[in-house]
């Protein structure tokens, strides 16, 4: 390695020169027969849309043809840094210097390589070299902080990350108040008699617009320790009636701490929910989860909530509420797609002692789904649920103990037109399945939503 060095601050210019090339292109640098430039550009692709273990599952095949070829060897690094594969990293970076001792971009990634496999001061000797050559500012800072880091000054807690979106849609939801299409019905608590349910207690159906905001706030606390921050706040406003127009804000701030394969998060969650221009319902609440990295593609997680839910002008439905679950999500196909289940229970209790029984309930219920990508730009995410409900005392109308299956799919396809816009068309599908016809219903709904990544 001194070796190199002493080279290097022998030839300046031929560097200067040299990260001129390196940051034009790195393709520029090889010369790959035409049949791999297609293989080299997909991966490319994938990496620069954060699919680095997709690239490298791409790439890794055709090492014992393409090795030698700076390109190629760059690429396979850079994606065997993201597969966390850093002994391969290191070997692709070696063999792209030995054929251009130049390629400042091979030469970063070979530090990156180094800190990967804790080799500090190998890391330190790349780093200082690509300093004294004078580099571009981009390339500059991130030297200082890869220095940083290694030097463990404030750098190396400095990793603030700040990202908000804005969402904007469309669409058509065929029961926007989640009521029955029975119009009449017999009950029980008047000796049968038959009552028909007035236009506003049936199905409706509405056309809509609706928009949303999101903003993800995190910094570190110490080496192992993140401050966390959320907030959201997203409306609809349907064409038909006002009445059941909704806007939901909610903030949450917690904590997470990581410790080797280990994770611990603990968050407190505050929601409003307003319909109709009017206030709903307010929730408070804790969350804690616990999440264990199996393998480099399997986590399993396990988490606990308690909410507080206050109903303005219902009082008598204030209620605790506690849930807990388990949950198992798995990467496969080179990680272009992700699969996860779950399976959760729990019981609401009314706050209030004059509250009917009926108003409280236990639950249980399980998901699945996941998500695949078909390129770089289109991802599919689909998934479904059941959760069955059981309450604790008989209906007053239908004298009854209420039981119902809530059933619950969406299907929802991710266009990326470019790195900040995407089209993001929805399918959802609700249905209540209750033994009493006043709470069974279904519900279709279709948007459109275009989102702009803000930061």
């Amino acid at each position: 390695m001194a070796c190199i060095t002493e080279r290097w601050s022998k030839s300046m210019s031929r560097w200067k020169f040299g990260w001129a090339l390196c940051l034009m292109s790195v393709a520029a640098h090889a010369a790959p027969a035409p049949a791999d430039t297609e293989l080299l550009a997909r991966a490319q692709d994938w990496l620069q849309n954060g699919q680095g273990r997709t690239a490298y599952g791409m790439l890794e095949p055709h090492e014992s043809e393409l090795a030698g070829v700076p390109a190629y060897d760059y690429l396979l690094g850079q994606a065997a840094l993201a597969a966390k594969q850093p002994t391969r990293a290191a070997l692709a970076f070696e063999r792209c210097l030995a054929v251009q001792p130049l390629n400042g971009t091979c030469r970063l990634g070979m530090a990156r390589a180094h800190m990967a496999l804790s080799e500090v001061d190998s890391a330190r000797i790349e780093l200082d070299t690509i300093s004294r050559s004078a580099p571009p500012e981009p390339v500059q800072d991130a030297v200082s902080h890869y220095l940083g880091l290694l030097s463990n000054t404030k750098q190396s807690n400095n990793d603030r990350r700040l990202s908000s979106y804005l969402e904007v849609g469309m669409g058509y939801d065929s029961n926007i108040n989640s009521a029955t299409s029975t119009a009449d019905m017999a009950l029980p608590a008047f000796g049968g008699a038959v009552f028909t349910l007035s236009r506003d207690g049936r199905k409706r159906s509405s056309g809509f617009n609706r928009a949303a905001f999101n903003l993800r706030y995190s910094a570190p606390l110490s080496e192992n320790w993140r401050y966390l921050l959320e907030t959201n706040i997203a409306g609809t406003g349907n064409w038909a009636t006002q009445d059941y127009n909704t806007i939901v804000s909610d903030v949450s701030a917690g904590v997470v701490r990581q410790a080797d394969r280990h994770q611990f998060s603990a968050r407190l969650l505050a929601q409003h929910y307003a319909l109709g221009g009017h206030t709903y319902r307010n929730t408070v609440g804790v969350l804690g989860q616990y999440a264990y990295a199996v393998s480099e593609r399997s986590e399993f997680s396990a988490f606990t909530q308690a909410s507080q839910l206050s109903y303005p002008d219902q009082n008598l439905r204030n209620a605790n509420r506690y849930t807990g679950g388990v949950s198992w999500s798995q990467a496969f196909a080179n990680d272009r797609a992700v699969a996860y289940g779950s399976v959760y229970g729990g019981w609401e209790d009314t706050r209030r002692s004059g509250a009917p029984q009926d108003f409280a309930y236990g639950f249980s219920g399980v998901r699945a789904g996941g998500l695949y990508l078909f390129t770089p730009r289109i991802k599919l995410e689909a998934g479904v649920g059941a959760e069955r409900r059981i309450n604790d005392g008989k209906d007053a109308l239908f004298e009854t103990r209420r039981r119902a299956t809530l059933y619950d799919a969406f299907l929802g396809l991710d266009y990326a037109i470019n790195r900040k816009l995407s089209l993001r068309p929805q399918y959802r599908f609700n249905h209540s399945d209750a033994n009493t016809p006043l709470r069974d219903f279904q519900r279709h709904v279709f948007t459109m939503n275009l989102r702009y990544e803000l930061f």
